[in-house]
């Protein structure tokens, strides 16, 4: 018989009515199939169906059903063979019918599936553990257990596992405990939201990796936060004569390349540390860790050090192709060196010309621009800037607007005065000025190159890329009204 027995192998009955019961210390529903686990036939028959049975018999119904609440017992079917019984649960007293869920509307099957999880040992417990921590700190007052709390509308109402008052504050606690739908859980985040109130929600366990769909509901939503009491964060309010709550949240990490990371964290903290508030999506949060504030802060911080690595990148292109500029020579122009540089730009979105001397290229304005900069000529053999501008007027006007917008940025009309014909070259300056103001196209400015200037000069990049037209239109308003203000 024995030999017989131990062959004997366990399965699910494959005609049952019910596929779970309520285990009422824990508040949790359990599955037929967690109820029986890996569990050999023998030890199910002792272990589960006849200790079920007895514990029934002393008037212990932990287990029951979740929808009538009547006691429920482990019975089997065996096969023709009887190699193989086939568990499942039914009523201890079984007429042949549950009424449990018989005229209930959905939301008052889910609002009794709720009441049984309060009803659980455990809850109770929490309940216990909730109110004496809450008696610890001296600034809560008017401690209530599954009291009602009334609408503003005075019709409908809430009972909170317990409630409190927090320095003029009312705080409700729930313990969640039992797999909870959502919208009795955004209900209740409403309703005492709705009337001045705040909602703390207490987990019986702390392993987000472990959280059901209710628990990730409430801890996604506040802001990836969860708290618990037990008898260690009662001894410490207890110690610290403050409200103290064990709390695991999740901090985000990005690394280089942006990739998010959630880290677990985990401390005893004090209710005085938690901020209450609702999110930008209209849901109220309690929370301890700031996980949305934190995950702002890392993408900006990293949109920061991108762009001042950009900007490093671009300070160092700027630096290079002056260093090109102010180091030129025709012997050496197009090297290898000028390539690997012009790559770089290429990189950057700006086309260079395969030697930096080429008349379709930007020597000409590169050359007018970093002479201004540095107050002499570069790139040629001109002694001083009144020759270089004069150089420029004669063989390339385009270049002109460019030369007179960067003496004007750098402040540089005492150096271009210092040697040379400065009557003769104001003459040529008024000359440029009247082209501009009429359109002439001998003197019309180079803008291919516009692009360019404003990345290499950031600071005069809005006056380089002004029309030169109408800033001589402007300029001859402002001394006409300066004449009129004089006489």
């Amino acid at each position: 018989m024995s030999a017989q027995g131990n062959r004997r192998r366990v399965a699910l009955a494959e005609e049952r009515r019910y596929d779970e019961v309520l285990d009422r210390d824990t508040g949790w529903p359990v599955s037929l199939a967690d109820f029986l686990g890996n569990a050999s036939y023998g030890a199910i028959i002792d272990e589960k169906r006849v200790a079920l049975e007895n514990d029934l018999i002393e008037g212990r119904e932990r287990f029951v059903c979740p929808d009538c609440d009547q006691a429920m017992v482990l019975r089997s079917v065996p096969t023709h063979d009887k190699t193989e019984d086939r568990f499942y649960f039914r009523h201890r007293l079984d007429n042949g019918e549950c009424s449990g869920r018989k005229g209930l509307s959905p939301a008052a099957i889910c609002a009794r599936k709720f009441a049984h999880a309060k009803e659980g040992a455990q809850h109770k417990v929490l309940k216990r553990l909730i109110e004496e921590s809450l008696a610890a700190d001296p600034r809560f007052s008017n401690t209530q257990t599954e009291t009602r709390w009334k609408d503003v509308d005075g019709v409908r109402w809430r009972q909170p596992d317990v409630q409190s008052v927090w320095q003029e504050q009312r705080v409700a606690f729930e313990v969640q405990l039992s797999t909870t739908f959502l919208h009795v859980i955004v209900e209740r985040m409403s309703f005492y939201r709705r009337n001045a109130g705040v909602l703390l929600w207490l987990f019986r366990d702390l392993d987000p990796s472990e959280f059901k769909l209710a628990e990730d509901d409430i801890f996604y939503s506040n802001n990836r936060n969860a708290f618990r009491v037990g008898l260690d964060t009662l001894e410490r309010s207890r110690q610290e004569g403050r409200f103290v709550l064990h709390c695991v949240w999740h901090e985000p990490h990005l690394d280089a390349r942006g990739v998010l990371e959630d880290r677990q964290s985990e401390a005893l903290v004090g209710f005085d540390e938690l901020t209450f508030d609702i999110s930008p999506s209209g849901v109220p949060r309690a929370f301890y860790f700031d996980y949305a504030g934190e995950l702002t802060a890392a993408h900006e911080k990293r949109e920061r050090d991108r762009q001042q690595a950009i900007a490093a990148q671009d300070q160092a292109l700027r630096e290079d192709l002056e260093n090109a500029v102010l180091s030129f020579s025709k012997l050496n122009d197009g090297n290898a060196e000028w390539q690997a540089l012009r790559g770089r730009f290429k990189v950057r979105g700006f086309e260079l010309p395969e030697k930096l001397y080429s008349d379709a290229g930007p020597f000409y304005l590169l050359q007018a621009a970093y002479s201004a900069k540095h107050a002499r000529p570069v790139a040629c053999g001109i002694k001083n800037l009144m020759g270089l501008a004069n150089s420029l007027f004669n063989l390339h006007k385009d270049t002109l607007w460019v030369l007179s917008v960067m003496l004007g940025h750098f402040d540089r009309r005492a150096a271009l005065e210092a040697n040379g014909d400065v009557n003769g070259w104001k003459k040529k300056r008024d000359q440029y000025r009247e082209g501009w103001f009429q359109g002439d196209p001998a003197f019309e400015p180079n803008r291919r190159y516009d692009p360019l200037l404003a990345f290499l000069f950031p600071e005069a990049a809005e006056k380089l890329k002004r029309s030169a037209g109408q800033t001589e239109r402007f300029r001859r308003q402002r001394l006409a009204s300066k004449q009129a203000g004089s006489q």
